[in-house]
């Protein structure tokens, strides 16, 4: 339990921190875009592994969809600057071709050998029994890098997000901080599709953020409560699981998520709807 504990701890912090970035950027779609195109990179894992047998493992499968989130990142990056493409109409054709080719693929392998492709269940929702000591240090460093550098470059980081065409004017670098917030919403989908699986792991981007700006106005309190209601949400999840280890680990953190966001929703409509008192 202890390095699917790590895993999920750390991806938790890295997301619930880019959370608040993502949902004052908008960039939910951006975040399904590219952790859908995984589960292209999974299906060409997958017919490659008809042709060569030794492909035939889930490191093989990661890689695939390691390399099609990347690939998918840089190229949504660029387009989302560009301005002759509408960059949501960009994204969203990334993300069904990616998901197309994926289940096409799945379908040859399962007329092929009669059975799922390797990892399919796990990639899709998430699965934590067979996380590997390695895989926790890699998703820790991980996520001690994304927070690293949203504390160094947090004015420039801020101030792309609310205007970046200010920003730019008044001269920070906006093509270097949006590329690198592409670049850090990337490895946090890469390593949390393995926490929460490609459907969900966008939850885990934009939950904790939304949760965090309905309880305050500040950034340093949305991030504070961003990050509480990660680790809050991952805790748990844990413990569900540990009740139930068949239940998938993405739904489970997904809907603890959703629960802190209720809570949090009916928490401001309470404060509004106190009464203030007059001035003397």
């Amino acid at each position: 339990m202890l390095p699917g504990l790590v895993t999920t701890l750390a991806v938790a912090v890295a997301c619930a921190v880019l959370s608040v970035f993502v949902v004052s950027r908008r960039w939910a779609f951006i975040g399904e875009g590219i952790s859908h195109s995984g589960f292209g990179g999974a299906g060409t894992a997958w017919l490659l592994a008809l042709a060569f047998p030794a492909l035939d493992a889930p490191w093989a499968v990661y890689a695939g969809v390691v390399l099609f989130c990347f690939a998918t990142a840089l190229a949504i990056g660029y387009v989302g600057r560009s301005q002759g493409v509408n960059a949501d109409a960009a994204i969203g054709i990334f993300l069904v071709a990616s998901v197309a080719w994926g289940f096409l693929a799945q379908e040859f392998y399962h007329r092929a050998r009669e059975r799922e492709p390797t990892g399919f269940a796990n990639y899709l929702f998430g699965h934590m029994t067979d996380v590997s000591p390695q895989f926790a240090v890699a998703a820790l460093a991980v996520s001690v890098a994304v927070v690293a550098v949203v504390v160094l470059l947090r004015k420039e980081i801020v101030y792309y997000c609310f205007d970046p065409a200010m920003a730019e004017a008044s001269g920070v670098n906006a093509a270097l901080v949006h590329y690198l917030l592409i670049l850090l919403v990337t490895l946090t989908i890469v390593v949390g599709s393995r926490v929460a699986g490609s459907i969900l792991v966008t939850a885990l981007l934009v939950l904790p953020g939304a949760t965090g700006s309905l309880l305050s106005d500040r950034l340093r309190g949305t991030t504070i409560i961003s990050v509480a209601t990660a680790l809050s949400a991952a805790t748990a999840a844990m413990l569900v699981r540990l009740r139930w280890p068949f239940l998938p680990n993405g739904p489970a953190i997904v809907l603890s998520m959703f629960v802190l966001f209720l809570i949090a929703y009916s928490l401001r409509g309470i404060r509004r709807r106190q009464p203030r008192l007059a001035p003397a």
